[in-house]
């Protein structure tokens, strides 16, 4: 379980998180979703440790993000940010190993080549393997840093936006594998988006953020709403029911 316990964080003279407390139960996709400016990402940011805790405390089961070693926090939880420079001539593969060092520590051994041969499949890489990082697209590029986050095979998952540069195949195959991750390795997987169909699809739970506070939180069916969205993003939209999940269309 994910724990967050009066969570606040100030940019400069502007508040940005406002007294965030939510309990995040595990083996879910969980989906961050929320107009410009709601503070989803300084939430993930927090939870990433990619900026430091100002007051409240978050915990990853009994591991405190402040006070638990970071070789610890490294098998515990793996994420992905929007802002991703890899430096250095790399290729796939070698990429995807970086992800296994938490455990080889620059040594890898059989069982970490096997995880990666098992990622670079899962996730449909065979042609990228073996080329630089240099010579991919942008939409080629993401999928292989996401599979580097998934090669490091912790129990939680944290990836903002990672649908961009994603075409609709290649989005749509990697929140099945993320939401097949959760149901087969029982892992937690928090997922910041701003496609509120696919958090509608895809999502066990879905955080709804606005303004720096939690505005609803709940299985889709009971948060996604034609009155939830017009209260979060003021827009007039139709909410239809497909297969037990909502689909938002536009309203003309």
């Amino acid at each position: 379980m994910i724990t967050l316990d009066n969570i606040s964080h100030r940019i400069g003279k502007q508040q940005i998180l406002h007294d965030i407390t939510l309990s995040l139960p595990s083996g879910q996709v969980i989906a961050l979703i929320g107009p410009n400016g709601a503070g989803k990402s300084t939430l993930f940011s927090v939870m990433a440790r990619l900026q430091p805790l100002q007051s409240g405390q978050v915990s990853f089961d009994e591991h405190d993000i402040v006070s638990c070693h970071a070789r610890t926090l490294s098998k515990t939880v793996a994420m992905l940010g929007q802002d991703n420079h890899v430096q250095g001539r790399l290729r796939v593969h070698e990429l995807l190993m970086f992800g296994r060092y938490p455990y080889h520590q620059g040594q890898p051994t059989a069982n970490d080549q096997q995880k990666v041969n098992e990622i670079i499949e899962r996730f449909e890489l065979e042609l990228l393997a073996d080329r630089f990082l240099s010579t991919l697209s942008g939409g080629q590029r993401q999928r292989v840093l996401i599979a580097m986050i998934v090669c490091q095979d912790t129990p939680y998952l944290l990836l903002d936006e990672p649908l961009n540069n994603l075409d609709m195949y290649h989005a749509g195959r990697l929140m099945r594998e993320l939401r097949e991750l959760s149901q087969s390795q029982h892992k937690t997987v928090v997922i910041v988006l701003h496609d509120i169909n696919q958090a509608a699809q895809f999502a066990d739970t879905v955080v709804m953020m606005k303004t720096g506070q939690v505005m609803a939180t709940g299985c889709p069916t009971d948060v996604i709403t034609q009155e939830t969205i017009k209260e979060l993003y003021d827009v007039d939209v139709t909410v239809l029911n497909h297969q037990g999940r909502p689909v938002i269309i536009d309203t003309i």
